[in-house]
């Protein structure tokens, strides 16, 4: 997708935060969307992780500064809420805010509006990690860097330490090799490409507990509404790893899951999900297939 960016003449005010907003445009292309013909959380992520670079290059910042400071920004964890779908031929507009500076991390929020009706299709934030790229490690961010992006004052909110839970023995296990296609400008698999790990993990974990997806969607279809994906090691070309799936809850036409992914028994990335079977009734098979893989 090619962006059209714009930036705010002045701070909109904010209850919780003051601060610039953002906004890029995109058009959903035809080979973005996936079989059921929307794009998909990967693709919504996409935008999300471009928009942020639009909006740092807005007020100064483009990516050739950090080239040449020796720094980059990293998703240390971000989440989705998907409310309506977007096909081909959307125009998507993506407003975006910096909701917080702690030392060496920043939230930015997002709000994804399909135009000209304005339907809100998604919203979804992202906390990212200042490192200092020689030395693979966490920075301060600078004062001038920090007033750019909350120019009239900076707010810093505690966030809790969070343990992901153990999979339990019954997880069901997928095992992939990481591909170089996978890989972003830092040589890491990139944040949306774990989204895609996670549908299809499991998408096979419900295959093989004897249900099977059908990508025409003629009876129904099961989509992801809500993603929680948090970065706790990088992973890298020709790496292996283990996924692990289980499900936690199953009713009223959704399901909640937990991920794990491991390299070498060390948890590289761990996932919260939530899902909605859409086409009336969710399918007994499907619920048989979920309660399988209840924990």
């Amino acid at each position: 997708m090619e962006p059209k960016s714009s930036h705010s003449g002045g701070a909109r005010r904010n209850p919780v935060a003051l601060m610039h907003e953002h906004i890029s445009r995109f058009r959903v292309h035809a080979y973005e969307v996936n079989a059921f013909g929307e794009l998909g959380t990967s693709g919504l992520l996409r935008l999300m992780q471009q928009t942020a670079s639009d909006a740092s290059a807005a007020i100064g910042f483009p990516l050739d500064w950090y080239d040449r400071n020796g720094t980059v920004w990293i998703i240390r964890r971000t989440s989705i809420e998907r409310l309506a779908a977007a096909a081909y031929g959307d125009e998507i507009a993506v407003r975006t805010w910096v909701s917080d500076i702690r030392r060496v991390r920043s939230q930015r929020e997002y709000a994804l509006h399909r135009e000209p009706d304005g339907a809100l299709l998604a919203r979804g934030s992202s906390d990212w990690v200042y490192v200092d790229s020689r030395r693979a490690a966490p920075a301060r961010i600078p004062r001038e860097l920090q007033q750019a992006l909350m120019p009239d004052g900076v707010v810093a909110h505690e966030r809790p330490p969070r343990k992901p839970p153990d999979p339990p023995p019954g997880a069901f296990h997928t095992r992939r090799r990481v591909q170089f296609a996978e890989l972003d400008s830092v040589a890491h698999v990139n944040n949306a490409n774990y989204a895609d790990y996670i549908e299809q993990d499991l998408y096979d974990a419900l295959d093989a507990s004897g249900w099977s997806l059908d990508p025409l969607g003629r009876e129904g279809r099961l989509s992801l509404r809500h993603l929680d994906l948090e970065y706790l090691e990088p992973a890298q070309y020709a790496d292996r790893l283990d996924g692990l799936v289980w499900v936690t809850h199953i009713g009223d036409g959704r399901m909640a899951c937990q991920h794990t992914l491991q390299r070498n028994g060390h948890r590289v990335v761990h996932a919260s999900t939530e899902w909605q079977w859409h086409g009336g009734e969710m399918p007994a098979s499907l619920q048989e297939a979920a309660r399988a893989l209840r924990a």
